[in-house]
């Protein structure tokens, strides 16, 4: 399993890590980046099957970020989780035209997260046993 996240706060990829330890995922199937380029570059090579991706970064937007991924990878969108403070109906809309369905809110609700996590986790870990 390969979970992406993407966000240019060290803190918000180590609490979101450290959700997903709390769910079982191994360390070494968790890959971090700080900036759009570097993650879209990994997962053109590598693949992904769960990511988290801020909206708001330097360099390259959470937006423009999605549809270079779901161009990559189509059928990920069940497992591409936007990531962000930014609740207002324009940022919300934009996510969506961008492919993605999935929002975390900033500051991340612990149990929001695992409930809507948790299942793409098993999911993933119900196809690597068959």
């Amino acid at each position: 399993m390969k979970i992406v996240i993407l966000d240019d706060s060290m803190t918000v990829r180590l609490i979101i890590s450290s959700l997903l330890e709390d769910l079982d995922v191994k360390e070494s199937e968790i890959y971090t980046f700080e900036n759009g380029y570097t993650a879209l570059d990994f997962i053109k090579t590598d693949g992904a099957d769960i990511i988290f991706s801020d909206i708001n970064m330097p360099y390259m937007d959470g937006y423009e970020f999605a549809t270079l991924v779901f161009d990559i990878l189509p059928n990920l969108k069940s497992s591409f989780f936007a990531v962000s403070g930014d609740e207002t109906r324009e940022s919300f809309l934009k996510m969506k035209q961008s492919g993605v369905h999935r929002f975390v809110k900033k500051p991340i609700n612990m149990e929001y997260f695992k409930h809507f996590v948790y299942p793409e986790i098993k999911k993933l870990r119900k196809l690597d046993t068959n």
